[in-house]
């Protein structure tokens, strides 16, 4: 749809021959206020009109060349120009005259002598409708863009809604994820709380030392999730793991190797192993005295699905010890560690104090997808299964 642009001023042409009658209709309808623009012949019309819109057309019906008539046909047989209104203005009009002006679109005949008033009484009609229609496409094209512009804002409103409802689908579904790894953590650490405390309270221990080996126990569990929620539960490095769990003596443990990445049950499982080697060592072996002094260290070996990691604790510097300071939980551990009959922990007490060499298939261990959603479908088989050995 074509606007009509806002106008305080119409335009009104003036088609005839005669210089003269132009000088009347710019004398009669000056009063009007608008445009008045003339022209002597229907060519210089027909191009005027491709250049402007009229509020209306006085058109001289007897013209040389071109007549009144035939500019009229050829008015009407444009497009643009279809509906402009047409007044034939003639000295004569018979009826067939006027029945082939009305055919050709006119909407009124004036005769000639003109009569001012009513000349200007016409014109001023057509004008008022001009400027109705001009005002009417305007307020139409305003409509029309406050409908684009607020159906865009509903659509943008309308996406911005399908983002959240999408948003929050992803939001439930990671609540349900977590609520199941919750669950699961939580079924998994009840069951290494009643693995550890079953087996401290067995073996002939008095109530008091019970209570002070369970509690070591717990802390070392503590320790080790404290480290896993500082990571979100991804998993922590091995060398922190040990770290902490040697901290008291830090001083006499020296520990050394290449970084290693723990996937959650790994971290419980070995900050259960060295707080039973470190506490042994500490009643028994190397860190019993003021002179004894551990070396803990770890290599990588094999390669693709064969990797493994190699742990070792060595005591120098302590009292002679034998198998029965060192028999339990610890070493039910790193027994449980073992997958490979192959693999079997090598323990030794040797006259410089009790050492320990196992391995472990590095992908037991590791963090993975299966360790990161806490193992929704299935046991965790290095943490509680283990422990409980």
């Amino acid at each position: 749809m074509t606007m009509m642009p806002h106008v305080d001023r119409a335009d009104i042409l003036i088609v005839d021959d005669l210089h003269e009658k132009h000088l009347t209709y710019h004398v009669v309808l000056e009063d009007l206020g608008q445009n008045i623009v003339s022209v002597t012949s229907g060519e210089e019309a027909l191009k005027l009109l491709l250049e402007r819109e009229f509020a209306v057309i006085l058109l001289d019906v007897n013209m040389p060349g071109m007549s009144g008539l035939e500019t009229a046909a050829a008015i009407r047989a444009r497009r643009r120009t279809r509906h402009t209104p047409i007044i034939f203005v003639t000295a004569f009009a018979d009826d067939v005259q006027t029945a082939e002006g009305y055919a050709l679109g006119a909407v009124d005949y004036i005769l000639i002598p003109i009569v001012p008033e009513i000349l200007r009484a016409k014109v001023k009609v057509f004008v008022e409708l001009y400027r109705m229609r001009a005002e009417l496409a305007c307020s139409h094209a305003l409509l029309e863009r406050r409908v684009a512009d607020r159906t865009a804002e509903l659509e943008q409103t309308a996406e911005q809604l399908r983002a959240e409802v999408r948003e929050r689908r992803q939001a439930e579904e990671r609540l349900v994820i977590l609520v199941q790894e919750l669950t699961h953590r939580v079924k998994n650490l009840l069951s290494v709380f009643q693995s550890i405390t079953s087996r401290t309270l067995t073996g002939g221990r008095s109530l008091e030392e019970a209570h002070e080996v369970l509690m070591g126990r717990l802390q070392s569990l503590g320790h080790a999730h404290e480290l896993l929620t500082e990571a979100s539960w991804q998993g922590a490095e091995l060398r922190d793991v040990v770290k902490a769990e040697i901290a008291g003596f830090s001083e006499r443990v020296r520990i050394s190797g290449p970084p290693v990445a723990l996937g959650p049950s790994g971290v419980q499982t070995f900050a259960l192993i060295v707080h039973e080697l470190c506490t042994n060592a500490a009643k028994y072996g190397a860190l019993s005295n003021a002179t004894g002094e551990v070396v803990a260290e770890w290599t990588l070996g094999g390669g693709g699905a064969d990797r493994y990691m190699e742990f070792s604790w060595q005591e120098r510097g302590g009292p002679p010890v034998g198998p029965a300071s060192y028999r339990g939980f610890g070493l039910s551990l790193i027994g449980a560690m073992a997958t490979n009959p192959s693999a079997a922990p090598v323990i030794a007490f040797e006259p410089g104090g009790f050492s320990c060499r196992f391995r472990v298939p590095l992908n037991t261990i590791r963090p993975n997808r299966y360790d990161r959603i806490s193992a929704l479908l299935a046991p965790d088989v290095t943490g509680a299964n283990a422990v409980a050995e």
